[in-house]
């Protein structure tokens, strides 16, 4: 699997097929100001969102790897990294919720075209995570329940900023790798160098925007401390092998603190990424 492809599969797979702009079968767009009754996400954290504002009822249609909150499980999909215009246009949506990171303006183009509005859901800095809740909220008429989830997010963020800055603690040099072969890590200008930095570490890739590739050769010189890692059954294999005989074996990485995270739980810009931020800033407490 392309290392990329991990972040996107689970943050951002808004791959629709040029020929949506063709189909026949089009939504009837919803009267201005209406609350949509029909929402299909094009990516897992957006469908995470829409449950945390109270409006998982008006989902007909989900990303391939929309898991949680279980109730998720049973939606329809409507693809993976490979999204199917045909499949979200029989869906009938007249809402689609669509992530810009890393996308051309081609699909969501396409998307009017058929007729289907398309709200564009930003996640590059933690800032943008809590906007897009509150976005999503007022554009599903759930913006009590998203004022009430963003609000207890800056609060958690704050008291996480709060710890990690106190006087004369020490802040390790950390890189966070989202896949290791070949090695691939979160760079400036994303909610990952964020997550970072506002947990008490200073990313050494800060310089360097957006998922920065990396040598092996880069890992074996590098000052890293601490080593954050996503974890799962699947990417399991993958990290182990690399920390046996491959890029993460040899030199000043092989020697780093490994801290890992649930993979879902870390790499999507949705509300339990602040789960990952309070864990990281614990486990660099220690």
């Amino acid at each position: 699997m392309r290392p990329v492809s991990r972040l996107f599969r689970l943050c951002a797979p808004v791959f629709l097929a040029a020929a949506l702009a063709g189909c026949e079968r089009r939504a009837d767009p919803a009267p201005a100001g209406a609350t949509p009754a029909r929402v299909v996400t094009l990516a897992p954290n957006l469908t995470e969102i829409v449950f945390a504002v109270g409006a998982g009822g008006s989902l007909v249609g989900v990303s391939e790897y929309s898991d949680y909150p279980p109730a998720a499980r049973a939606l329809p999909r409507v693809g993976g990294l490979e999204v199917s215009a045909e499949r979200v246009v029989s869906l009938r949506p007249d809402l689609v919720l669509a992530t810009p990171e890393g996308n051309a303006k081609g699909p969501v183009n396409a998307l009017a075209a058929a007729g289907i509005p398309v709200l564009a859901v930003a996640a590059g800095s933690l800032e943008t995570v809590i906007e897009g809740i509150r976005l999503v909220g007022g554009r599903l008429n759930r913006s009590e329940a998203a004022d009430r989830v963003a609000r207890g997010l800056e609060r958690r963020r704050e008291a996480v900023r709060a710890r990690a800055s106190r006087p004369g603690r020490r802040r390790p040099h950390a890189l966070l790798l989202i896949w290791p072969d070949p090695p691939q890590a979160a760079g400036g200008g994303t909610f990952l160098n964020d997550l970072l930095s506002e947990a008490g570490a200073d990313n050494l890739l800060a310089g360097r925007e957006g998922w920065p590739l990396v040598s092996p050769e880069w890992l074996a010189t590098a000052q890293i401390d601490v080593l954050v890692v996503p974890d799962s059954e699947e990417t399991r294999p993958a990290y182990e092998r690399a920390f046996r005989t491959g890029a993460l074996s040899r030199g000043r990485v092989s020697a780093a603190r490994v801290v890992r995270i649930d993979e879902a739980v870390l790499t999507r810009p949705g509300p339990r990424v602040f789960d990952a931020l309070e864990r990281l800033e614990g486990e660099l407490r220690k």
